[in-house]
This record gives C-alpha cells, structure tokens and sequence, in this order.
C-alpha cells in the first residue's frame, strides 16, 4: 500500500511541477538526513555547554569535558551522515547544499578542519586550560562557519 501511494504521490508532483521528474527518497536517504539533523543538534547543544562554561568565568570543567568530548565523537563520525541523494534533490527538507556532492574535496577539506579543531576543543577541555578553551571554541566556530557559509542554505 504505502509503494502505490508513493507513486500516486510522485504522479500528482509531476503533474503540478508541469512534468518535472519527481524524486521519492528511499528509506535509507531519509534516515541519514534525520540522522545527520539529530548529529548536529546534539553538536550544537554541546557547543553551547561548552560557549555557556567559558562565559560563566568559573567553568565546570566536568560538564566542559563531557560536552566536548561528546563533540569531538559527533564530528567525527558526521561525514558519513552525507550520503549521495541527501540533499534538496531528497524531496527531504534539508538545508543541505547541492555543493556538498559537486565540491567534494572542498567539502572533506572543511569537514576535516571540523574534527581537528573539535578535537582541539576536546584536549584543552581536558587540559582544564580556560585560555586554550575559549581560543579552541573560537577556532571551531570558524570552522562551524566556514561551512556553513559555503555548504549550508540559509533557513526560511
């Protein structure tokens, strides 16, 4: 049922998109989007804890290391979570660039700035370094940006 219903559904998006082709993303795309929106919405809840610690003036440095260890764990598993078809072709709202796939080496470049630099936050975190900390949360909002600006739509 759900197979004719898809296809009823993929029908009527060509008709009203004046026969463009229509795109029904597999299961599997799907849940590498959610995966990889889940991922970074728990990258950036630590990034927060993290940012919320070195404000504080007096951080904690046991939530500090959770946090950024946690982040340093996300970012590095996070390329996997871009799979071929995950982006706006998915029928799936993302805010995922179509130059993710185009700019691929630009893209694994960003990417891996992205774990060293997570990893970096997650060494001054244990260092218990609060100077180290806050130029190490810096260089990974770089990092976060750099990407952003180049690889991630602006939200509506």
């Amino acid at each position: 049922m759900r197979f004719k219903q898809q296809m009823a559904a993929a029908a009527m998006a060509c008709a009203i998109g004046g026969g463009a082709l229509a795109y029904a993303a597999t299961p599997a795309i799907v849940s590498a989007i959610k995966a990889r929106q889940a991922n970074f919405k728990e990258i950036g809840g630590d990034f927060k804890a993290v940012n919320d610690e070195i404000k504080s003036g007096a951080p904690n440095f046991g939530a500090v290391r959770s946090a950024a260890h946690d982040l340093s764990q996300r970012a590095s598993g996070q390329a996997k979570y871009f799979v071929r078809g995950s982006g706006p072709e998915s029928g799936v709202k993302t805010r995922a660039l179509p130059a993710i796939w185009t700019d691929s080496a630009g893209f694994a470049k960003l990417n891996g700035d992205f774990v060293r630099a997570s990893a970096s936050l997650e060494a001054a975190a244990q260092r218990g370094d609060v100077a180290g900390l806050a130029a190490a949360r810096t260089a990974l909002g770089t990092t976060c940006k750099a990407c952003h600006d180049k690889y991630r739509a602006q939200e509506d």
